[in-house]
C-alpha cells in the first residue's frame, strides 16, 4: 500500500473532501471585486450589464451641442434615482472627463489626426476613477469607511477561503488606498485611459491645492519594446515623455513621463539597473501588464519596488491578464479585489462585439495520432481562403478595414535564448510545410479530403463543417487551390523545396522562402536564429545564409511586405502589434502560460472595423445603404488552432477561466414590425431643419444666426423674460459632496432633515479670486463650444453680488470663515454655481431664439421614431436581436414570432423572458419587453413600467368600445436623444411615449413619461413641464392641436406627500399620476384632463 494512503479510503474521502473544498478558494475572481462593487452600488446597481445596457447603442459616443457626453444624459436619464450620484455631480465629473478629452486631442487634430471618441466603456472607467479621485482626495478614511462597509457585504455569505481582508480602520487611510487597478482587454484602449488617467491624476492634485507635491511620474512596462511604443503613443497624444535617464533632467525632473523597464529597478545601483532608494516616494506610477515581471510567491519584487516608489504618491495599474495573475495566489487576490476599479476583460469586449470573433479548430489525442497531416492541412486551407478573399474582393471590404491577411505561429515562452520545446515545434511545423509543398500528388489529395470530406472526430463531429463555404464555391479544383496556395501563401507559383535561410544583417530573424529565387514568404523570430537554423539542419531541412540590410519583420505592417506566416511571440509581446492576424497556431503552452496566451490571443482579435468602430460588421451599428459584403465574417474571424492536442485543451481551459466561450457563436436576428399611421396626419412638435439656409442640428443655427448673447445677472426690470431666470433658480446641492463619503451614503439619520439652505455673502465673495472665476468661465465656455457667448468680468463680479438667481445647500458651517482653508472651498462653491448659470443663461437665449421656429410637423414615415433596422429596402423596419447561437430554443421561438408577424397573425408570445406587446394602436407592432440577459435588443426593450403602461392603456382602450366610437388614439414610442422629440424647458426632457387623442376636430398631443420621481422635487422642470407645454402651444398657434403632459408616477403618493409636503390633489393638478394606486383610473383621469384641458383647481 503507497505510503500516506488512508487504510479505509471509502469512509475517509468525504471529510478529506469537505476539509479541502473549505480551505480551497471556489469563487471566480472577476465576482470578488469589491472596489468595483461598491462603484456600481453608487449607481444602485449591482452588476455592470445593469449600467452597460443604457449605454451601449453607437448612437450615443460623442458630445451634444453643448458638449456634454450623450452618455451623461443617458445615465442620469435611466438612473435617476441615485441619492448618491446627484445629476450634478455626475455633470461635474462629466466635465472634467470633457476637459481632459480635448487636452488629449488637441496635438492629434493639429495634426489631421482622427481625434478620440469614447466608447461607453471607457467613459465609464473615466467617470469611476473621477468619483473614487473625487473621495479619496477630499476624505480618504471616509472613502476606506464605505470600502470596509462593501467588504463586509460580500464577506457576509462567503467561505472563510473567499472572503476578502478589509482595510484597517486604526491605521491611515490613504496610504492604504492609492492604488487603483484596471482589468481592460488588450485592444480596448487602455493606453488612452491611462494618457486621460494622468490628467485626472494632476487635476485632482490642482483642484485639492496639492499639485506641488508630485515628484515625477513614472511608466513601469515589462520590457524595451514596450517602452519604445510607449513613448510613440504619449508623443501622439502631445504628453511630455522619454525613456529613462538615471541622469536625469536635474531641476526639471517630473516634467516628463519617465518610462523604464521593471527590471531595471534593483536594491542597489547597477551599470543597467537603478538602486529604488535614488527615487522620492511621492510619485504618480503607472504600471503596463507588471505582473509579468513577478518573482516566484506573492511578494514579487516589482509589487515591493511599485510600493515603495508611491509610498506618499499614487498608482494606476492596467492589465488584461488579472485573472490569470492571481491564480491561486490569496495575497494578490486579496489586493487586486481591494483595488480594481473596473473590469472590462475579454468576457465583456467580446459580448459587446469588439475585435474579431474566434473559431478554435480543436484538436483531440485521437485526431492528433491518426489524422494530424489532415488537419494541418485544414489549417493551412483556412488560412489560405482568408488570403484569397482578400485578394478577390479587396475593395469591397476596405470600408471595413481589412487588412491583408497574417498566420502566425506563437508560444507561451519568451525568453532570450531558443526553448527545447520551441525548437521542436518550429522544426515541426517547418517538417510538415517541407511535406506539402514536395509532395503535390499527396497534398491534393489531402486538399480534397478537407473540403469535400472533412474530418470526423471520435465524437462524431466534424471539425470542418461550414468551413469552407468559399473555396467549395469558388469553382477551383483541389489540384488547382494546391497551385494557388503556392502562388498566393508560398510565393512560388512554379513550387520549389522550402528553404530556410539565416539573414546576417537582421538578428534574430530567419527567413523562409521557396527555391532560393522567391520572395520570401515566412520569418522566424527568435533569440538564438544561428542555433534553429543549425538544428533544422540536423532534421534534414535545406538551410542557408544571406546578407540582408533590412529587417522582414518590420516590414510585415507594410503594404509592399511579402510575408504571410510569422513564426514566434517574443515581438508580440514586445510592443509589437498588427492588424493583419487572421490565423493564429499555437505552439509550446504550457499551464502556467495563461496570462502570455491569453494576450497574444488578445492581440490577435484586433479589428479596426467599419467606421474604426472596432467591431466586427455583425454588431456594428452601419448607416442606411451599406451592406455586409458576402464572406466578409472568414476575414473577421481569427482560427485558432494547435500543434499538439494538449496546446488547445489548455487554450480551451484559459478561455474558460476568462469567462469566454470556446466558441463565439452569436447571431443578428431582425425582427420586422407592422405598421399602423393611422388614418389623419398626425402632428409632432420638432424645431426646423433648417433656419435660413443652415442646419438646426448640434445648435449650429443659434450659433451662426443667433444674437451673441452677453452673460447678465436676471433684471426683469430691463428684460421682464428673465424672470424664468429667478423663477428656475439654479440650485447647488452641496451635501452630497460631504454625506457620499460616508458608507451609509448619509449622515446618521439625517436622511429626512431639512437642508441648509443659503447663499455666498459679500464677506465670502470678497475672498474668491475674480481673475480665476473668469478663466475658470471662459474654458468652460470653449469646453461647451460657445463661442457666440460673450463674458466680462464685470458681469461674473455682478452675478455673484446678486442671490436671487441660485440656491445653495450647504451645512452652515462650511460657510464659518475661520480658516483660509476654507477660502479654496468657496472658490470651488462660486465655480460651480457660475458654470450652472452660464450653462442656463446661454440654453435660455437659445430657446428664447427658436422657439418662433418650432413648427408642427406631420408625422412622416421616416421619423427617427420609427425603427430603422431592416433585412432590405421594401421592409418597414424592426428590432435588431443579438443572441447566442446556442440558446437554441429561443432562436425557434423568435423565428416562429417571425412567421407569424409576415403573416399578420398577431398572437400572443412570450418566451424566457421576452415578451411582444400586440397593441393596434401603438405606430407599429409589436413592443418588446424584456427581463433576461440573454439577449440584447435594439431599440432598447420596454422596462416594467413602460410596459404596465402600455398594457393600462390597452385595456381601457378595448374595454371602453362606446368612448372611441367618436373618438381616435395613437401610441408612439419616443425614443432617446438623438431622435425622439425632446424639449429644452423641461432639462432636456425626452418624455417615453408620444399619444394622440383625435376628438371632435381636434388633435390632443400628449406627452407621457412614466418614471419614479422620488429625486425630483417640485420645481423641477420636468414637473413644471405641463406648464411649460402650453406656452409652446401658445406660440405655436393652431387652434386645432393641443399639447399636454403627464407624468406617470411609480412612487407611491404618500412617499411624495412626505417628501414635498404637498396633498395629492395638488400634485393631480401638476399632472402627476400614481400608476400602482390609481391602477383602474389613472389612463381614464388623463384623458379627461387632456380633453377638458387640464385638472381642476
Amino acid at each position: 500500500m503507497p505510503r500516506g494512503r488512508p487504510r479505509n479510503p471509502a469512509a475517509a474521502t468525504p471529510a478529506a473532501s469537505r476539509s479541502r473544498t473549505s480551505r480551497q478558494p471556489q469563487i471566480p475572481f472577476p465576482h470578488k471585486l469589491v472596489l468595483n462593487q461598491w462603484l456600481l452600488s453608487l449607481f444602485n446597481v449591482k452588476h455592470f450589464e445593469e449600467l452597460a445596457e443604457h449605454l451601449r447603442h453607437e448612437s450615443l459616443e460623442g458630445l451634444d451641442e453643448n458638449q456634454v457626453h450623450h452618455f451623461h444624459h443617458a445615465l442620469t436619464a435611466q438612473l435617476f434615482n441615485l441619492t448618491q450620484l446627484p445629476t450634478e455631480l455626475l455633470l461635474e465629473y462629466d466635465q472634467n472627463i470633457v476637459r481632459h478629452t480635448q487636452r488629449l486631442n488637441e496635438r492629434r487634430i493639429t495634426h489631421g489626426e482622427r481625434p478620440i471618441v469614447w466608447k461607453y466603456f471607457q467613459y465609464l472607467t473615466l467617470l469611476f476613477t473621477e468619483i473614487y479621485l473625487d473621495r479619496y482626495f477630499r476624505d480618504p478614511q471616509a472613502l476606506l469607511a464605505a470600502l470596509n462597509a462593501q467588504i463586509a457585504i460580500y464577506n457576509a455569505d462567503k467561505p472563510e477561503a473567499d472572503q476578502i481582508t478589509p482595510f484597517d480602520e486604526t491605521a491611515e487611510a490613504w496610504p492604504q488606498l492609492n492604488k487603483l487597478a484596471y482589468w481592460s482587454a488588450t485592444g480596448s484602449g487602455k493606453t488612452l485611459l491611462m494618457h486621460a488617467n494622468i490628467l485626472q491624476y494632476q487635476h485632482a492634485l490642482k483642484t485639492h491645492g496639492r499639485r506641488r507635491e508630485l515628484n515625477r511620474i513614472l511608466l513601469l512596462t515589462p520590457n524595451e519594446g514596450l517602452s519604445r511604443q510607449h513613448l510613440r503613443e504619449f508623443e501622439a497624444a502631445g504628453i511630455d515623455a522619454e525613456l529613462f535617464n538615471k541622469d536625469g533632467r536635474g531641476l526639471f525632473t517630473g516634467q516628463a513621463v519617465e518610462i523604464l523597464e521593471v527590471t531595471r529597478l534593483r536594491d542597489e545601483m547597477g551599470d543597467r539597473t537603478i538602486a529604488i532608494d535614488a527615487f522620492e516616494g511621492n510619485n504618480l506610477v503607472l504600471v503596463d501588464e507588471g505582473h509579468r515581471g513577478m518573482t516566484a510567491g506573492e511578494e514579487g519584487a516589482w509589487m515591493r519596488f511599485r510600493n515603495a516608489l508611491c509610498e506618499k504618491g499614487f498608482s494606476f495599474e492596467y492589465s488584461a491578464t488579472f485573472g490569470q495573475a492571481v491564480k491561486g495566489r490569496p495575497k494578490l487576490i486579496d489586493l487586486y479585489a481591494r483595488s480594481t476599479l473596473f473590469d472590462y476583460s475579454y468576457r465583456y469586449f467580446y459580448g459587446d462585439g469588439f475585435g474579431k470573433d474566434y473559431q478554435i479548430l480543436n484538436l483531440d489525442e485521437g485526431t492528433q495520432q491518426k489524422h494530424l497531416e489532415v488537419y494541418l492541412v485544414a489549417c493551412l486551407l483556412s488560412f489560405f481562403q482568408q488570403q484569397r478573399l482578400y485578394r478577390e474582393q479587396g475593395a469591397t471590404f476596405r470600408p471595413f478595414h481589412i487588412e491583408k491577411p497574417l498566420w502566425i505561429f506563437v508560444g507561451g515562452s519568451v525568453t532570450a535564448t531558443l526553448a527545447t520545446r520551441d525548437a521542436a515545434d518550429i522544426v515541426e511545423i517547418l517538417q510538415f510545410l517541407s511535406r506539402y509543398v514536395a509532395n503535390r500528388a499527396a497534398s491534393i489529395h489531402l486538399v480534397e479530403r478537407v473540403l469535400h470530406q472533412g474530418l470526423v472526430t471520435a465524437t462524431g463531429k466534424n471539425l470542418f463543417a461550414g468551413r469552407f463555404a468559399h473555396l467549395n464555391t469558388c469553382g477551383l479544383s483541389p489540384a488547382q487551390v494546391f497551385d494557388e496556395t503556392l502562388a498566393t501563401l508560398f510565393n512560388a507559383p512554379g513550387g520549389g523545396q522550402l528553404y530556410v535561410e539565416n539573414l546576417k544583417g537582421a538578428t534574430g530573424e530567419v527567413a523562409l522562402r521557396l527555391g532560393a529565387d522567391n520572395e520570401a514568404f515566412g520569418v522566424i523570430n527568435v533569440g538564438d536564429d544561428a542555433k534553429l537554423v543549425k538544428l533544422c539542419e540536423q532534421h534534414r531541412l535545406a538551410t542557408g545564409e544571406r546578407e540582408f540590410s533590412g529587417s522582414l519583420f518590420q516590414e510585415i505592417n507594410k503594404p509592399q511586405s511579402t510575408v504571410n506566416l510569422l513564426i514566434g511571440s517574443k515581438k508580440f509581446t514586445e510592443g509589437w502589434s498588427s492588424w493583419r492576424v487572421s490565423t493564429m497556431g499555437l505552439m509550446n503552452v504550457g499551464k502556467g502560460e495563461g496570462a502570455q496566451i491569453i494576450q497574444l490571443f488578445g492581440r490577435g482579435v484586433r479589428l479596426k472595423g467599419y467606421d474604426l468602430s472596432l467591431k466586427r460588421s455583425s454588431r456594428a451599428r452601419l448607416p442606411d445603404g451599406v451592406d455586409r459584403p458576402r464572406h466578409l465574417s472568414v476575414l473577421e474571424t481569427l482560427g485558432i488552432f494547435g500543434i499538439h492536442a494538449d496546446y488547445m485543451a489548455q487554450f480551451r481551459d484559459f478561455l474558460k477561466e476568462e469567462g469566454l466561450p470556446a466558441n463565439d457563436d452569436r447571431i443578428e436576428f431582425l425582427l420586422p414590425v407592422i405598421r399602423n399611421l393611422g388614418t389623419q396626419k398626425l402632428k409632432t412638435v420638432r424645431l426646423k431643419k433648417t433656419i435660413n439656409g443652415v442646419s438646426t442640428e448640434f445648435g449650429d443655427a443659434f450659433r451662426k444666426l443667433g444674437p451673441v448673447p452677453t452673460l447678465a445677472r436676471p433684471d426683469p426690470s430691463r428684460d421682464p423674460s428673465t424672470t424664468y431666470l429667478q423663477k428656475n433658480q439654479v440650485v447647488l446641492n452641496w451635501y452630497p459632496k460631504i454625506q457620499a463619503m460616508k458608507a451609509g451614503g448619509l449622515i446618521g439619520g439625517d436622511a429626512n432633515a431639512a437642508l441648509n439652505v443659503t447663499h455666498l455673502s459679500a464677506r465670502h465673495v470678497a475672498f474668491l479670486d475674480l481673475d480665476r472665476m473668469t478663466f475658470e468661465l471662459e474654458r468652460f465656455k470653449a469646453e461647451r463650444g460657445w463661442y457666440n457667448l460673450n463674458l466680462t468680468r464685470q458681469a461674473i463680479e455682478r452675478l455673484l453680488a446678486d442671490q436671487s438667481w441660485y440656491r445653495l445647500q450647504i451645512p452652515a458651517e462650511e460657510l464659518a470663515s475661520d480658516s483660509f482653508e476654507r477660502v479654496r472651498l468657496w472658490e470651488e462653491i462660486a465655480v460651480s454655481l457660475l458654470r450652472k448659470y452660464t450653462e442656463r443663461y446661454y440654453t435660455f437665449r437659445k430657446r428664447d431664439w427658436e422657439l418662433p421656429h418650432l413648427e408642427y410637423r406631420d408625422l412622416a414615415d421616416d421619423d427617427p421614431n420609427f425603427l430603422s433596422v431592416k433585412e432590405s429596402p421594401e421592409q418597414s423596419g424592426g428590432y435588431r436581436i443579438l443572441i447566442d447561437r446556442s440558446q437554441e430554443e429561443i432562436v425557434t421561438k423568435l423565428e416562429e414570432l417571425k412567421a407569424a408577424i409576415v403573416k399578420g397573425d398577431l398572437k400572443s408570445w412570450a418566451f424566457g423572458g421576452m415578451q411582444a406587446i400586440w397593441f393596434g394602436q401603438h405606430l407599429y407592432q409589436p413592443l418588446l419587453y424584456l427581463d433576461t440577459k440573454v439577449v440584447e435588443i435594439s431599440p432598447t426593450a420596454l422596462n416594467k413600467g413602460e410596459r404596465r403602461f402600455v398594457e393600462d392603456l390597452k385595456a381601457f382602450h378595448d374595454t371602453d368600445a362606446d368612448f372611441f366610437r367618436t373618438r381616435e388614439l395613437y401610441l408612439l414610442r419616443n425614443l432617446s436623444k438623438g431622435r425622439g422629440v425632446g424639449f429644452f424647458e423641461a432639462g432636456n426632457f425626452h418624455p417615453d411615449f408620444i399619444l394622440w387623442l383625435l376628438a371632435d376636430g381636434m388633435q390632443h398631443v400628449i406627452f407621457v413619461d412614466p418614471k419614479g420621481i422620488r429625486n425630483l422635487g417640485p420645481s423641477d422642470p420636468k414637473i413644471q413641464f405641463h406648464e411649460s407645454i402650453k406656452e409652446i402651444e401658445q406660440r405655436l398657434g393652431d387652434v386645432k392641436v393641443r399639447l399636454q403632459s403627464f407624468i406617470v408616477s411609480n412612487t407611491h403618493s404618500h412617499t411624495m406627500t412626505m417628501l414635498w409636503n404637498m396633498e395629492k390633489s395638488e400634485m393631480q393638478r401638476r399632472h402627476i399620476l400614481f400608476q400602482e394606486e390609481d391602477s383602474d383610473s389613472y389612463i381614464r383621469s388623463m384623458i379627461d384632463a387632456a380633453c377638458a384641458g387640464g385638472f381642476a383647481r
